[in-house]
């Protein structure tokens, strides 16, 4: 199954393609007549294009297919691999292959979006710190024409495996393990990290990479990491938005927007979790808004910090 993106975002196009043609399309047969079972996996059929995306995985858009299509396009969901292609960076995803990793979300291709806005052109050495799947870090290598160095750092083994299997590129630096223990003593041109942002009580005290206490951590010591015309790009919801504004004021650092999107909260650990949907309902801001399918809305910034 291929995801494709546009550039701007405004279509996402679904695609079978190699053992999906015969076993889902029903294409089981080549120009002989001859049966096939499966095709290669650069041949690939158009299924269906959703506009304005909001979700990579948007179950109440395929709920409104007439029956047979919206099946189909449920079914290749359940493909095991997925292919992620925006603008051209694409990336193999296989969860069974990298359990305990996320695939690409909207927010990876709002990311990928919002460097458009950056200037890559001084960026030498990079460091995504949290780097899941790799797909920010693959764009982020074909887009700065200058960078020397990308390291990938991330907790989980099967992340940098899957970076490992998408990105072939010398300039790579894989890296398991705690970002802030190998980042302590040295600066980067651009720091990138899509960190959880979804601010939950008491995170901090029973696992420090929940909630927002990452994000936090990067922006206040932004210019402990960064080249004097360094940068680091992240997001922030709007459901953190109070917390990290206070953070970016006292941090002596400058802030610019670079891209937004209003997207579902589409979390289930979330939705599920009784304390935690309280929480942000009477702390946060959240509030039932019914629309498009979706009970609960937030709005994802990605955001640039530099050094004053």
């Amino acid at each position: 199954m291929i995801i494709k993106f546009d550039k701007e975002i405004t279509r996402q196009e679904i695609y079978a393609n190699g053992a999906e043609l015969a076993q889902i399309m029903g294409i089981d047969k080549d120009k002989h007549g001859k049966r096939v079972h499966t095709w290669p996996k650069r041949k690939k059929l158009h299924v269906v294009t959703f506009d304005n995306p909001v979700l990579v995985t948007d179950n109440y858009k395929i709920g409104q297919l007439e029956p047979a299509l919206r099946d189909t396009v449920f079914a290749l969901y359940a493909s095991p691999i997925k292919t992620t292609d925006y603008d051209k960076t694409i990336l193999d995803f296989e969860q069974k292959k990298y359990p305990g990793v996320w695939g690409p979300s909207v927010d990876t291709v709002l990311f990928c979006r919002a460097l458009e806005g950056v200037n890559l052109e001084d960026v030498k050495t990079a460091v995504e710190v949290g780097s899941g799947s790799g797909f920010i870090s693959k764009r982020v290598l074909e887009k700065a024409p200058n960078l020397e160095e990308m390291t990938l750092i991330d907790l989980n083994k099967y992340a940098l495996k899957c970076a490992k299997d998408n990105i072939k590129d010398e300039r790579t630096e894989l890296v398991t393990g705690n970002a802030i223990a190998h980042m302590e003593g040295k600066k980067y041109d651009l720091i990138i990290c899509n960190p959880p942002y979804i601010p939950r009580p008491k995170s901090i005290d029973d696992n420090p990479y929940e909630g927002i206490s990452l994000l936090l951590y990067l922006i206040s010591q932004a210019k402990e990491h960064l080249t004097e015309q360094g940068s680091l790009i992240t997001n922030i919801s709007s459901l953190c938005q109070d917390i990290a504004g206070e953070v970016i004021a006292g941090a002596d650092v400058e802030f610019k927007g670079l891209d937004a999107m209003d997207v579902p909260l589409k979390v289930y650990n979330v939705l599920n979790n009784k304390e935690w949907m309280d929480f942000l309902l009477k702390e946060k801001g959240l509030v039932k808004d019914r629309h498009d399918g979706y009970d609960y809305w937030q709005t994802i910034s990605i955001i640039e910090i530099r050094p004053k």
